[in-house]
């Protein structure tokens, strides 16, 4: 009865983790396979969140045009995703973030930060 109990224990840890890694792994041979198959011309994202457009590619160096003939080198790893996937992507609406910046406004019964009177 013992074991049984733990063998339960041991496949309600097991089978979740094996899962994650499964759909870790899956996610990493995408994002080579993407890496391997850049051509110019394509609009990609990076890891740091700059938009480009590949210009040339290299072995592990790809070449990003990230503003009219500005051209910068990024490593390919990286690449995380194209244009096309960000752009995909749900992000909060705009409305949203204007009462958020409304809230995060200091209060008018603190000082300011510098130590100067309000004027």
């Amino acid at each position: 009865m013992e074991i049984i109990i733990l063998i339960i224990i041991g496949i309600l840890f097991i089978v979740p983790s094996f899962m994650a890694m499964r759909k870790q792994r899956q996610r990493q041979n995408e994002m080579q396979a993407l890496q391997n198959s850049l051509q110019p011309g394509d609009a990609i994202v990076t890891a740091g969140g700059v938009h480009g457009v590949v210009r040339s590619t290299g072995d592990k160096n790809v070449d990003l045009e990230i503003a009219p003939g500005v051209v910068v080198t990024f490593d390919k790893m990286a690449v995380i995703r194209t244009e096309e996937e960000a752009n995909s992507l749900e992000r909060p609406a705009a409305g949203d973030a204007k009462n958020d910046a409304a809230d995060n406004l200091p209060d008018e019964e603190y000082p300011p930060f510098d130590g100067q009177e309000k004027k």
